[in-house]
């Protein structure tokens, strides 16, 4: 390669280095959080109104291969490779690990994203790469992520530069991941992992030693980082080596590290975060497919020492793969277009076909009393009919072990047949909810990246035919939050039916009523060619985040209304001021609602409430701290 010599001025922490020195540039190259996004897209959050095109993982291909010609490069990627878009999910990721294969990555951390269809799915995609999982506090105890690709660090020689390359995977794991997907998995706090292993990759002759990891930069890191840093002088009980960690917290203690390349938060910044305490430098980009990181590692040459960084860029690190500014690898984007359109073809045209479904009569209607009896709260189920429910948990679970006792309680308590969550903040303490529910199974977001949605579903009533996340492509209107489909067959003694829900959580606040219109109007036009193409039982619910009663223009449900194929049950309630679901002051509203198709209810005596479940936990201020702000509502209908 081409040695790139520089004089530059050495930052404070290596003052007795020369001023003016040789040193040696070395190009690292880093992603994160690209969910499977590679693929062209038009960038919303920048300009919703004249959205720039964003060329994606061809042009970056392009801007390697092209710096390969002259360098040799360091690749780097902070986790979270394949969920989030149907391309990445298409083919279970393996699409994914082909194209980091193809631009040479030299090594990744798993993130919390990664683990999402299991630990043997994940350990496959491990097989099938050709550079190293890094994950030096992750143990396996007899689990399926047993690959020997899977290693605690490398080391890489460029230039006569060993740089150790050290994998830590976020504790936080076993919140954020279903219980299953996790078996027989340890992980060790993020402190812990460095103490013991820093040590070995310096022993094991590293002369720059890179902490990749999925533990996330947080959005707000200056205010974070003052506040643990207030902790640390203040708590005296507090500490550290049993807490998790994210990569900025990590970076006080990363003692001998150089730099960190953190993954675990789309949130990206041009310049990384200085820690003042170990001088360390942690770097990450914005996610989604929009950005890619680029710059140079500075060596002493005499004594091969970090002694700092500069931007490929001047003024920033991370770079948006705009078309003005970049050009497209045109092999390359025919390869991922012609993924693209197979993944949406997967989403778009799958037709079901009813008639292969079995459909033999099955005994329903079993509960299990809830092993908690804190509260009266009365059965709203009735042998003849369908209740659905629909329930924002508010950040669940608030209060994690108590969240978990309260709802589970209150869901076998209301025995409904179907509950569609909202804003699961922690997958992972899902499980353990659903540990409470044994006769109830469930359907959860894999393509969210802002909180899940969830559907709970009887097993004895109801068979899933398929999950599909709709708009998971282009989700930007929907605030990352796609909507969660799923269709089933209902089956009760002589009683069947087909039957498709999907769960919404519309963009919050009146900043986003532009984006709720056009996620509204997105989601007709869908169920509209659904409709067409022979499915029928739609039932569309969740928090929409407008008010029914809301003025023409001020809410985002028109081109429902205009449709008299479509119905809002709960206008028979909007009415009565007991009702609201949002009763917070001074926001009082309707912003949980259900849509169906007219076809359902016609001719059936169907039922709509909303629940009054804080009259039964001693009032509101019990309820929402336990379990959320909102009030599920309950729509009842009789099976066709």
């Amino acid at each position: 390669m081409n040695l790139n010599f520089k004089i530059i001025i050495i930052s404070f922490f290596a003052q007795s280095l020369i001023l003016s020195s040789e040193i040696k540039s070395i190009d690292i190259v880093t992603t994160n959080d690209i969910h499977g996004v590679i693929g062209e897209q038009m960038a919303n959050f920048m300009n919703p109104q004249y959205p720039p095109k964003i060329l994606g993982g061809n042009a970056m291909y392009k801007y390697v291969d092209d710096l390969k010609k002259n360098n040799e490069i360091l690749m780097l990627d902070g986790g979270n490779f394949f969920q989030g878009n149907p391309l990445g999910t298409l083919d279970s990721g393996a699409f994914m690990i082909d194209w980091y294969n193809k631009l040479g990555y030299d090594a990744i951390v798993p993130g919390r994203y990664d683990f999402i269809l299991g630990t043997k799915n994940l350990n496959k995609l491990i097989e099938m790469a050709e550079f190293p999982f890094l994950a030096a506090n992750l143990k396996c105890n007899d689990c399926d992520l047993n690959s020997s690709n899977i290693k605690p660090f490398v080391i890489k020689k460029i230039d006569d530069v060993n740089i150790g390359i050290l994998g830590i995977v976020s504790s936080a794991l076993n919140d954020w991941v279903l219980s299953k997907n996790l078996k027989g998995i340890e992980i060790d706090y993020e402190a812990k992992a460095l103490k013991e292993w820093i040590p070995k990759i310096k022993e094991a002759g590293a002369d720059v030693v890179i902490v990749l990891t999925s533990a996330g930069v947080p959005w707000d890191r200056e205010k974070v980082y003052e506040n643990f840093r207030y902790r640390i002088e203040n708590d005296k009980v507090w500490s550290p080596s049993d807490t998790t960690l994210n990569a900025i917290q990590m970076a006080y203690y990363a003692e001998n590290v150089d730099i960190i390349i953190s993954g675990g938060e789309s949130k990206g910044y041009p310049l990384p975060f200085y820690d003042p305490n170990s001088h360390v430098y942690t770097f990450q980009n914005y996610g989604n497919g929009t950005e890619f990181g680029h710059f140079y590692l500075n060596i002493e040459t005499n004594n091969n020492i970090f002694v700092g960084y500069e931007p490929a860029v001047k003024g920033r690190v991370s770079q948006t793969t705009l078309s003005d500014d970049f050009d497209s690898h045109i092999k390359m984007k025919k390869l991922i277009d012609k993924k693209v359109q197979e993944s949406l073809n997967q989403i778009y045209t799958n037709v079901i076909d009813w008639n292969d479904i079995d459909t033999k009569n099955k005994s329903c209607g079993y509960t299990k009393n809830s092993s908690y009896d804190n509260w009266e709260v009365p059965s709203f189920n009735t042998e003849e009919n369908i209740e659905i429910v629909t329930w924002n948990c508010e950040f669940f679970p608030a209060e994690w072990e108590e969240t978990i006792k309260a709802l589970g309680e209150l869901i076998l308590d209301i025995d409904a047949d179907i509950y569609a969550f909202q804003e699961i903040r922690y997958t992972g303490w899902f499980s353990k909810l659903m540990e409470l529910l044994p006769n109830y199974d469930f359907i959860i977001s894999h393509q969210s990246s802002f909180m899940e949605q969830a559907i709970v579903y009887r097993k004895d009533m109801f068979h899933l035919v398929r999950q599909v996340e709709p708009f998971a492509d282009n989700d930007y209107n929907f605030a990352g939050r796609p909507p969660l489909r799923g269709d089933f067959w209902y089956m009760c003694g002589q009683d069947s039916m087909q039957l498709s829900i999907i769960d919404i959580h519309s963009k919050c606040c009146d900043s986003g009523l532009q984006r709720r219109k056009f996620a509204a109007d997105m989601l007709h036009n869908y169920v509209s060619k659904e409709l067409e193409n022979g499915y029928s039982n739609f039932i569309i619910l969740g928090d929409w985040n407008d008010d029914l009663r809301d003025l023409p223009g001020e809410h985002s449900f028109q081109s429902f209304f205009d449709d008299d194929r479509f119905y809002f049950v709960n206008l028979e309630i909007i009415n009565d001021p007991k009702q609201v679901t949002y009763p917070k002051e001074p926001y009082v509203s309707f912003l949980d609602h259900i849509l169906v198709t007219r076809e359902l209810i016609k001719d059936s005596n169907y039922y709509v409430q909303t629940l009054p479940i804080p009259d039964y936990m001693g009032g509101y201020e019990n309820y929402e701290k336990l379990v959320s702000d909102h009030l599920p509502v309950i729509f009842r209908f009789p099976p066709k």
